[in-house]
């Protein structure tokens, strides 16, 4: 018999790693109230992190020391939390999360390729206000197609509901009141509600947001959003082109991705469009000058131009200057026609199309670059961003076809806008014309590339603000801008070849 003492090995104490005993590594550890993501079916990183402020009871200061957060009192944490991936990833990492869930990203929602930057000016929060009572928002919300929250079809808000004052959700709050008025005190999320949606999402919003991002996904596979140089009205011009693209959701709560495309009399030749299409590479220079207009669009632009001339009130364009407006659609002048009574203006002269031997050309200084501009960027869409001189005929005729569709659209209401604009100076009887009152727009657009080629197209236009300035002057002012930028571009290659 062995009377040795039976003996027991202790673990080694000193075997854990000391910096995972760090205070920071042991408070991003803690369980936090509400920080169960699982029943926020893609919230938003700023709704989730407005949830476990209020229900955690947490301060301003508190954001660094429990989520690694450096923030500014006068930061709105909405945009912040945003468009800012490093405080993403923060606040993923206090949540022991492996990455920033893709839903946190702007760009996850957007239905077309494109930068998420382009939503930030200028950003508001908006929000469900039966959503956001239960701590719940989500970026569906911050979507400019959207006015009402899909499951709750109320309207989403950027307004305190009960005294209209904007809402602020700047990085300042007392303990147990962020997202609560400061006009009227009215609390947009309440405590105990949002400690009841901790445990139960929104009823109905898991389907939906499925169903949208699945759709999302699919559209942005094969759209891209074409914005001009600089974009103004960006939130409604959105609106527009999304919603011309999306369905809303039926009984079965199922989105419809089909575009309907325009059905037209007839096509061009193969070889016609080709031949059209290489016109178009003027378009790219810093200030074209003129355009030798595509056949095929020839008559839509004369069009424009004899329309509008006999549509002026008399005694407003001279005899010969009708003429010129009246040519390129082989019309008269009309019976009763009363001339102005003072010379001729080559300014106005040189607006209608001139025909010389047998080809037409457009004096592009009386578009707005934002118009030509557009039809540029579609031509580099159908050449796969290749701005190549001789590599027209990797262009399938179907595609040559669709750029030269919607350049059409784009040239002719550019057109008819900077011509409306000019002769606004010398007839100002324009601006009392409901239809033809001057104004100017910009384009948007979004190009569909299936099977690896355009297919489709669609165009928006939203107004350009031209301050105090007439929209004559405007068109002179991006006129001289073109101007400048052509000098320095021939100075650059003069540069460079010597």
């Amino acid at each position: 018999m062995n009377d040795t003492p039976n003996t027991v090995s202790l673990p080694l104490l000193a075997a854990e790693a000391r910096e995972n005993l760090t205070p920071f590594a042991a408070m991003t550890e803690s369980p936090w109230v509400g920080g169960d993501l699982s029943v926020m079916p893609a919230a938003s990183a700023f709704g989730v992190l407005a949830r476990l402020v209020r229900l955690n009871a947490l301060k301003p200061k508190d954001l660094f020391a429990s989520f690694g957060l450096r923030l500014r009192r006068a930061d709105d944490l909405s945009e912040v939390m945003t468009f800012s991936h490093a405080r993403q990833a923060a606040l993923a990492k206090a949540l022991r999360l492996p990455d920033a869930p893709p839903e946190w990203a702007l760009s996850t929602w957007l239905p077309f390729r494109t930068g998420s930057e382009l939503l930030r000016d200028p950003w508001k929060f908006r929000y469900c206000q039966m959503c956001l009572a239960t701590g719940y928002h989500t970026l569906l919300h911050q979507l400019p197609w959207l006015d009402h929250c899909p499951w709750h079809h109320c309207v989403l808000r950027t307004q305190c509901p009960l005294c209209a004052a904007p809402t602020t959700v700047r990085v300042e709050w007392l303990v147990d009141a962020n997202l609560r008025c400061k006009s009227c005190d009215h609390d947009l999320l309440v405590t105990e509600r949002a400690m009841v949606g901790s445990v139960e999402a929104p009823n109905g919003a898991q389907t939906f947001l499925e169903e949208y991002l699945a759709w999302a996904k699919e559209r942005r596979a094969k759209t891209i959003l074409l914005v001009p140089d600089k974009p103004s009205g960006s939130h409604a011009a959105l609106s527009k082109l999304v919603k011309t693209q999306m369905i809303e959701m039926r009984s079965r709560r199922r989105f419809d991705s089909a575009k309907r495309e325009p059905q037209y009399a007839h096509k061009p030749l193969a070889l016609d469009a080709l031949e059209s299409f290489r016109r178009l590479d003027v378009l790219h220079q810093d200030r074209p000058g003129f355009l030798q207009v595509p056949r095929m669009m020839c008559n839509a632009l004369a069009a424009v131009a004899s329309n509008l001339a006999l549509k002026l009130p008399p005694r407003t364009l001279t005899g010969r200057e009708m003429r010129l407006f009246l040519v390129g659609m082989g019309i008269e002048e009309p019976k009763g026609f009363q001339p102005a009574d003072r010379r001729q203006s080559q300014s106005v002269a040189m607006l209608p199309p001139t025909n010389v031997a047998g080809q037409q050309y457009l004096n592009l200084t009386c578009v707005h670059p934002s118009a030509y501009r557009a039809a540029s960027r579609l031509v580099d869409v159908a050449l796969n961003n290749s701005l190549a001189m001789g590599f027209h005929g990797q262009v399938s005729p179907h595609e040559a076809h669709v750029v030269l569709l919607a350049c059409q659209q784009i040239l002719c209401r550019g057109y008819a806008e900077g011509l409306r604009a000019i002769l606004s100076r010398d007839i100002p009887q324009l601006y009392s014309m409901p239809r033809d009152r001057p104004h100017l727009g910009q384009p948007w657009m979004i190009a569909t590339i299936e099977n690896g080629n355009l297919s489709a197209t669609h165009v928006v236009w939203c107004p350009i603000d031209c301050g105090k300035l007439g929209e004559a002057d405007v068109l002179d002012q991006a006129d001289a801008a073109n101007r400048r930028r052509q000098i320095t571009s021939v100075r650059l290659n003069n540069r460079r070849h010597l």
